[in-house]
């Protein structure tokens, strides 16, 4: 059994969206106010209590009661969660103190459990439709149907004033069959990703191609009075064209990984400090997405039964020949082919550094000898001598 969500977009009508707008509002208060509540702590006594009922009960705050209870229940759950994991001295990496919530820059959400709106009956795919606690059904653009029990429903809004609702769902996923196949994966800004098997997937640079269209609607934007009507319409100009890069972004990414799940049995990545490549290489990095790549590719591994591997970040994958295991000195990034000086053996600094990462991943997950490696990469190559071309395909139907 796992949890997936399946997003569709929802057309409120003006009234309802009104509502909608009224529920974040009150969902974002609530969060303000316990953090307000937390921040008050002194050592001279406890904090007084403080959950969304306390506030619902105060006159000053009775407008909360006209929003649907249950996202403001939620809210509250999220924050002690939030607060637990605060004081959790067991984590790898410890997080920050909770924040104060901003209209228009925080994220506007609200989730509500199924069980509160009348079980599953409430969500039609067939007809396209929802019906939320004390609303009218709102029409819902169903592009795919899920199976399974559904737990949760989130409603969200864009910078562009689109609604979504986000279906939490336990379901059960078929495990793909075997095909006897690993890769080794190096992500890199040349080229977004480089395969062991020589396939090269060029990085797109979404956000690079549209930088001089955002940089225009910015300049319009800057020259508005803040709060106009012109600088709202202008301020979804900017946001539209963030949406596009985003919406691009992910849908390159997960056909890629997607692919790739599809066709190998084991994918070996290397262990990438994202946020120390940030610091770096900025906005290249961001717009490349590292972190979302590696992301998918663990969690769809997890889903279809595929063996997922970092190696660490420290082995020497660029700098090391794949054909003797001769280690350069410093190696600069501008270095894109060298030769090695040991066997002459000529090297695609991407490419060797793929082949690199997957001979090490082998080596960690079965603890292979050198020539136990190489009797293991032949079989392979002579079992599935097709299998470069088959994901190039894979990957060039998932783009359709």
């Amino acid at each position: 059994m796992i949890y997936r969500a399946y997003k569709y977009r929802i057309y409120p009508t003006k009234k309802q969206a009104e509502y909608l707008r009224q529920t974040f509002g009150c969902v974002r208060f609530v969060w303000n106010q316990l953090v307000a509540n937390f921040n008050s702590w002194s050592s001279e006594g406890p904090n007084r209590p403080m959950n969304e009922k306390i506030l619902k009960d105060t006159p000053e705050y009775s407008w909360l009661n006209d929003v649907i209870s249950y996202a403001l229940q939620q809210k509250r759950i999220d924050f002690d969660e939030t607060k637990k994991q605060f004081f959790n001295k067991s984590r790898k990496t410890r997080i920050g103190r909770m924040k104060f919530k901003k209209k228009g820059i925080a994220r506007d959400s609200f989730r509500i459990p199924v069980a509160s709106m009348g079980g599953q009956k409430s969500i039609d795919l067939d007809n396209g439709a929802i019906k939320l606690p004390k609303m009218t059904t709102m029409k819902m653009v169903v592009d795919r149907k899920f199976m399974g029990t559904a737990k949760s429903v989130t409603v969200s809004m864009n910078r562009v004033d689109q609604f979504f609702v986000s279906i939490l769902v336990e379901e059960d996923v078929k495990v793909k069959t075997g095909v006897g196949r690993s890769i080794g994966i190096d992500l890199g800004l040349n080229h977004l990703a480089t395969l062991s098997n020589g396939v090269q997937i060029e990085n797109p640079r979404w956000f690079r191609k549209s930088q001089a269209k955002l940089r225009k609607e910015q300049k319009h934007l800057s020259r508005k009075k803040k709060g106009s009507n012109r600088y709202e319409r202008q301020r979804r100009k900017v946001a539209k064209v963030h949406l596009k890069i985003k919406n691009q972004r992910s849908w390159a990414i997960h056909n890629l990984t997607t692919a790739i799940i599809n066709t190998f049995d084991t994918i070996i990545v290397e262990n990438l400090n994202v946020a120390g490549m940030k610091k770096l290489f900025g906005k290249s990095i961001s717009d490349a997405a590292f972190g979302e790549i590696l992301s998918q590719l663990e969690y769809k591994s997890s889903w279809y039964g595929r063996t997922f591997h970092r190696i660490s970040r420290w082995y020497p994958s660029s700098k090391t020949c794949n054909y003797c295991g001769y280690k350069m000195g410093d190696m600069d990034l501008s270095i894109r082919e060298w030769d090695c000086p040991n066997c002459d053996s000529h090297h695609d600094r991407d490419l060797n550094a793929a082949k690199n990462i997957l001979d090490e991943g082998l080596r960690d997950i079965y603890s292979f000898t050198s020539d136990e490696l190489a009797d293991y990469r032949r079989g392979e190559e002579v079992r599935h001598a097709n299998m470069d071309a088959f994901f190039c395909e894979a990957f060039r139907l998932s783009c359709l």
